[in-house]
């Protein structure tokens, strides 16, 4: 949330610009927005604090509709590109889902995906899952799997199991502004692993001094394909341990 809140800055300074041109004046100290309208009434400028208190709002919500999660709808996108270029070039026969159980490919703590601090995942948009506060730098394939999307970055890798389920790894929250530093993949696009291979490692340190969350997310991005998906995990997970499971 650093976008809106640094758009509300720049729509408040422009509304306080307007005030200076408009040579506001109260009479006195207070709170703004409605209370503050009686700070204008005895000198004939209620108007044009009413002015300046709209453009601000107006201003604020429109920079924050157009440009406050650029970052999160570029995600999605890439996610869902990869995934149609990947169909589109191998002309591979889908496989129908079948039961399935995913691996965690993170070493660390288990968390709610919906306390994850990134709407795009904890709303389920991306699909349903879990999320994992690494202990160690290191992703492995959750499963038995092709690699259908591997980010140049090294921050997030997609897979699709020998089952059917298409599985997003996702390390850390807007790591993609690092563009790749203190990440390394392992594998490339259309590479066969199996369940505890290396797909990539990260700096879990290089994220934190860049400002950014570790978190790292476990989506089931064809989620609606399945009668149910359902984290088995909690607390601590190692490797080879069960965090989901898939229901056809």
């Amino acid at each position: 949330f650093r976008k809106p809140f640094f758009l509300s800055l720049i729509a408040g300074a422009i509304g306080g610009g307007l005030a200076s041109i408009l040579g506001l004046a109260g009479t006195g100290n207070g709170i703004t927005i409605i209370p503050g309208t009686m700070l204008y009434v005895g000198n004939g400028q209620l108007l044009q604090y009413l002015l300046m208190v709209a453009v601000s709002f107006v201003l604020g919500f429109a920079l924050t509709y157009m440009f406050g999660y650029e970052d999160e709808k570029e995600v999605a996108s890439e996610v869902a590109t990869e995934r149609l270029v990947q169909e589109e070039t191998t002309g591979n026969i889908p496989v129908a889902p079948q039961n399935e159980t995913i691996q965690t490919p993170i070493v660390g703590d288990v968390v709610a995906l919906e306390n994850v601090n990134d709407p795009v995942f904890s709303s389920g948009a991306m699909g349903q899952g879990i999320a994992v506060k690494p202990s160690q730098g290191v992703v492995y394939a959750p499963a038995d799997a092709e690699v259908s999307i591997a980010f140049p970055t090294g921050h997030a890798f997609g897979l699709k199991t020998a089952d059917g389920a298409e599985i997003l790894i996702h390390v850390g929250i807007d790591t993609v502004s690092m563009n790749g530093e203190g990440f390394e993949a392992k594998v490339a696009q259309g590479d066969k692993v199996k369940a505890g291979d290396v797909l990539g490692t990260f700096d879990s340190n290089k994220i934190a001094a860049a400002g950014l969350d570790d978190t790292t997310m476990v989506i089931v991005t064809n989620t609606a394909d399945y009668a149910s998906v359902t984290p088995v995990a909690s607390g601590s997970v190692v490797k080879g341990d069960a965090i989901i499971e898939v229901k056809a």
